[in-house]
């Protein structure tokens, strides 16, 4: 997923208060951020433009009234409710349910395992030059297609079911793939890479399987946690270009440097929230509890 590659602003500017981290000043650009919540503008205007209206005065001493007053009513409380209610993702989430479900559950957790990761990779792929809202609406379309992505299933597909998923017609775009032949074949030959590369290390003691351990590999087995601002996120890294190389030589397709790194803030081997948001500090408490430790980076 490349949205965390858009320059943005980060939305933090934290400080210690009690168990929650809270916005140091009510500055101009936070009341802004408050002001935009419907929760709090429509309520707070509702309220103060019936009691302008009681009082009289021209329409424009009245905006200015309501306004004054929302803002007054902004406290530490009503923004921590907003920091909580609006998660730094809702820029680009834009309050579909689906795409913030799976940044709550989903993004940055840590994932293992061959079959795990080869989803992940195929999805990445997919979603080149396209939105990452788009394939995963198409998920599950993508998971029937290719056998809940099972590698050695997946090897064995032909051209002939190429191009019966390329041909499916369906009233609902959920249910059909992306209709790029490249893309659709990639999945397949990456499958066969795959069950090339248990073949080749078929005598290998192994947790989560071979291809789990070539791609966790790169981050040494610890997920990386970023102190950044959102602004600072970067959209490839030393290690996914390094990991991008090493796929190409083996014949991967459509695993380019970016394409790597946001399958590695997909899988948690990076964590990628802006540092003090929230979800930065869940992260940072979930990774202190792992067992084999995390790596920390700064820009």
């Amino acid at each position: 997923m490349k949205h965390l590659a858009l320059t943005c602003c980060s939305l933090y500017c934290t400080r210690r208060a009690s168990s929650f981290f809270l916005p140091c000043n009510l500055d101009a650009r936070m009341k802004k951020r408050v002001l935009s919540t419907r929760a709090t503008a429509e309520t707070g205007l509702t309220k103060i433009s019936v009691t302008a209206a009681s009082a009289g005065g021209n329409d424009g001493n009245a905006r200015k009234k309501i306004r004054q007053a929302v803002e007054e009513s902004i406290t530490d409380e009503t923004i921590r409710d907003d920091i909580v209610s609006n998660p730094w993702y809702t820029f680009f989430t834009k309050g579909d349910a689906e795409y913030g479900e799976y940044m709550a559950t989903e993004w940055g957790f840590e994932r293992r395992g061959d079959v795990a990761l080869f989803e992940k990779l195929s999805l990445e792929g997919a979603q080149s030059g396209l939105s990452w809202l788009t394939v995963l609406r198409k998920r599950p379309a993508y998971r029937k297609a290719f056998y809940n992505f099972d590698p050695a299933k997946v090897a064995l597909m032909t051209e002939n079911d190429v191009q019966k998923l390329i041909d499916f017609q369906s009233e609902n775009p959920r249910d059909q793939l992306v209709r790029h032949r490249g893309k659709i074949e990639s999945v397949i030959n990456n499958a066969k890479c795959i069950v090339q590369l248990r073949e080749e290390l078929s005598t290998k003691e192994t947790t989560f399987g071979v291809f789990d351990d070539l791609l966790w590999s790169f981050v040494d087995n610890r997920p990386i946690l970023s102190r950044c601002s959102l602004s600072q996120l970067p959209s490839k890294s030393p290690e996914s270009e390094a990991m991008s190389n090493a796929l190409k030589k083996r014949g991967f397709k459509f695993v380019g440097p970016t394409t790597c790194y946001s399958m590695m803030q997909a899988l948690g081997m990076v964590i990628d929230h802006p540092m003090d948001s929230p979800e930065w500090l869940a992260a940072y408490e979930r990774l202190k509890q792992r067992p084999g430790g995390f790596q920390e980076r700064s820009p």
